[in-house]
């Protein structure tokens, strides 16, 4: 296959013949005469030096320089429909001041040159938690800065004169005192690619570049609209194989049995686990993916369901919530004055509520997949294995895939574009399915498609939350009081300790936005509380969770936000005046202020209509959203008609690309407000497809209106956009319906596709 890995794999290892150094590395030719340049990752301490010192070659981002005056800029985030590979390129291309139309930009690399010599030890390479941008932003424009200074330096070599009396055009060099003398990048690549590397050029100042643009076209549209972009899911090679999978229809079973290889396929391979005895699922390599999945479909086997099989039931789970609520050990979050003196505040209006959110599945459009192709090693070569993966975590996935292989295996992966990801195709399962797959299959390329009903059944779910809010609110109009008690399982839990064992330290995403922005993560309650407890009590069910766009923030959110409006309805204060009273959080007080004019808030609604208002820190952003809504006033249904929404996310590296992210942000919030949950009887997932996982259509996405706030910094903009929705439709409901307030999502649970 022409693909990205094979001229890499080439390239490293006629370098690695020669002898190379690590500067020669840094700076090398590339096809057509252009020249490569990478820097190490800055600001990592000790662990940085130590690596910048040694011999193991990480380099996290690439300019390319082509002699045909193109620009590729290689970046290690994912793309996965965010944009952020268009962000990065703009800033690249600001800092080398060439035209738009010349950039390129692509995945970089997963080798040990590009940011995973060491997997153990070194995994910067991710995408998630809204960090592209404020990870990479950074390098790229010093990446870019400095194969700028050496364009110039090799113009000013050729010249015979001082880089300072060089100056850059677009695109070219020039000598400032001939105007005659002037030399294109494309031009200067061969030359420039033999210079000493340059690693601290002077950054300019962003958009410095005239002819920069801050929303340029998105690079990855055009291939997404003609059919070109490869996914995971579009690798193809002549004569490859195709599996599918079954697992476990019960979370948490292993195979026990299997009967015989279905007819017409090539081969049947367990899966999971270590493969044999603890294995969670079986695959079929047939000729075609269609085959694949209908042999599963008839394959007989066995289960061994889980030994704690009742616990894995959703009524079983409530159950324990409620009890853990009530009588569960707690370990507290923060702290602040006397919870029980501020809730005896004179004249004080006081209330107690619950709120409660299901797991949620992340139903990515692309299903789980990875095609590998494993060779097992002779005598006169060293075995070797290629993988095309979509994963949120390449260093991560190198890592894997290394430790399943042997230790002399040449490894190489190819990051295509990803389907969706939202902290689903970060884990590591698929990939460990693909490779025993592979490796039962040697020397063939084999692609491993979950069936969509094994994705959703088989996910790492966004965990349930059980939250309680004691709160109280002085007359005149200052919170007196907070206690939040959160019970919920933890992500950190399953994957670092024995599950069934109690944490003693805070799980930082149990309580994610439910206290003030200090020791355990970046979003914070936003109000100044001078009597308050936040406690988390972990909740044990075996129910598998991972990230899920804005993890905690997705329910500690919606507690906390329609706690807040309670208390303003309980002393008949303006929701928006009663949280600029009590907000301590700064860059809040412009949000708010831009969010009413933005949703005309203080105009009356048209007749049917309520308004509802949230508002968030988190991921290094500053939210605010007013929902506006109506509701069917004979099947109850409710249609979101307008959301508007403030952010500010610091400098605004793509202003149109921030708009996309928040539009489907709230389209995916919307659903998981009002439709989708999963849910579970004796374990087994009962929600398989989409049928059954309600989403937005068309007709139901409201208008969105987004105004962007350019503060201080660098902030996320990805995940912020979720969680203030859910909370703005909930009391936009309490404000056309005071007593019948929605603690509980989804607001209509059970529907399906064709209902509410």
């Amino acid at each position: 296959m022409n693909l990205q890995a094979e001229s890499l794999k080439a390239q490293d290892d006629d370098e690695a013949g020669a002898g190379i150094t690590r500067r020669q590395f840094l700076v090398r030719a590339a096809a057509g005469g252009g020249f490569m340049l990478g820097v190490t990752l800055p600001g990592l301490g000790k662990l940085g030096d130590a690596l910048a010192q040694s011999a193991s070659r990480d380099v996290t981002a690439w300019i390319i320089v082509g002699a045909d005056e193109t620009i590729t800029v290689q970046v290690p985030i994912t793309e996965m429909g965010q944009g952020t590979m268009t962000g990065l390129a703009t800033l690249a291309a600001d800092q080398m001041q060439v035209d738009w139309r010349n950039v390129r930009v692509q995945h970089a690399p997963v080798d040990a040159a590009h940011g995973g010599a060491n997997a153990n030890v070194y995994r910067f390479r991710f995408t998630g938690g809204s960090m592209g941008m404020r990870l990479t932003a950074q390098l790229i424009q010093q990446t870019a800065a400095n194969a700028r200074q050496m364009l110039v330096n090799a113009a000013a070599d050729l010249w015979h004169v001082s880089p300072a009396v060089c100056s850059v055009v677009p695109g070219a060099v020039t000598y400032v005192k001939s105007g005659s003398n002037s030399l294109s990048y494309g031009a200067l690549a061969t030359s420039a690619s033999a210079l000493p590397v340059v690693t601290n050029a002077p950054i300019l100042s962003a958009r410095t570049y005239a002819g920069a643009v801050s929303s340029p076209p998105r690079t990855d549209i055009p291939d997404k609209v003609n059919g070109a972009a490869k996914f995971g899911i579009d690798i193809f090679e002549a004569g490859m194989l195709f599996a599918a999978v079954k697992h476990s229809p019960a979370v948490g079973g292993t195979v026990s049995s299997v009967g015989s290889k279905p007819s017409g396929t090539v081969a049947m391979v367990r899966v999971g686990g270590n493969g044999s005895s603890t294995a969670t699922g079986v695959a079929v390599v047939a000729a075609t993916t269609w085959d694949a999945m209908n042999a599963v479909k008839r394959l007989s086997v066995n289960w061994a369901p889980p030994i704690d099989l009742a616990s894995r039931d959703t009524n079983a789970i409530a159950a324990r919530a409620s009890a853990l609520m009530d009588g569960g050990t707690a370990l507290t979050a923060q702290s602040t004055g006397s919870v029980a003196a501020g809730m005896a505040t004179s004249g004080a209006a006081t209330i107690a509520s619950t709120y409660s959110v299901p797991y949620l599945a992340h139903a990515t459009l692309e299903p789980m997949n990875c095609t590998v192709r494993y060779t097992p090693g002779t005598s006169a070569s060293a075995p070797r294995c290629e993988m095309w993966a979509p994963t949120q975590a390449p260093d991560t996935t190198l890592g894997t895939v290394k430790a399943m292989c042997p230790p002399n295996t040449d490894v190489s992966i190819v990051n295509t574009l990803l389907g969706c990801g939202f902290g689903r195709k970060f884990e590591q399962d698929f990939i460990v399915e693909a490779m025993q797959v592979a490796m039962a299959c040697p020397g063939k390329l084999v692609k491993l498609t979950w069936p969509r009903e094994q994705d959703f059944a088989n996910d790492w779910f966004r965990p349930m939350a059980l939250t309680r809010i004691n709160a109280a609110v002085a007359p005149d109009g200052t919170i007196a009081a907070w206690s939040n008690r959160i019970v919920t399982p933890s992500i950190a839990v399953q994957r670092t300790r024995t599950p069934t064992t109690a944490p003693t330290t805070i799980d930082g995403e149990a309580v994610h936005g439910a206290i003030s922005r200090t020791g355990y993560s970046d979003a914070g309650l936003p109000y100044r509380v001078p009597n308050s407890l936040v406690e988390w009590v972990w909740h044990d069910s075996p129910i598998p969770v991972g990230y899920w766009r804005s993890v905690g923030m997705s329910f500690n959110t919606f507690a906390v936000e329609c706690a807040i409006d309670e208390l303003a309805a309980a002393i008949g204060m303006d929701p928006i005046a009663f949280r600029r009273t009590n907000l301590v959080e700064s860059r809040l007080g412009p949000v708010l202020d831009a969010l009413v004019t933005l949703s005309n808030w203080n105009t009356k609604p048209a007749s049917g209509r309520g308004r509802g208002v949230a508002i968030a820190a988190g991921f290094g952003s500053f939210v605010g959203q007013v929902a506006e809504i109506s509701v069917n006033a004979r099947s109850g249904a409710v249609t979101v008609n307008r959301v508007s929404c403030v952010i500010d996310c610091g400098t605004a590296m793509h202003r149109d690309a921030i708009k996309a992210q928040v539009e489907g942000a709230v389209a995916q919030a919307l659903a998981a407000t009002l439709w989708s949950q999963q849910t579970f009887v004796n374990g087994v997932p009962q929600v398989t497809n989409y049928n059954k996982y309600r989403t937005v259509k068309l007709r139901d996405m409201p208008q969105v209106d987004t105004q962007i706030i350019e503060g201080g910094g660098l902030g996320g903009v990805g995940e912020v956009g979720v969680p203030c929705l859910a909370p703005a439709i909930a009391n936009a409901y309490a404000s056309l319906f005071p007593t019948a307030r929605r603690r509980s999502l989804p607001f209509f649970p059970g529907t399906t596709m064709g209902g509410l």
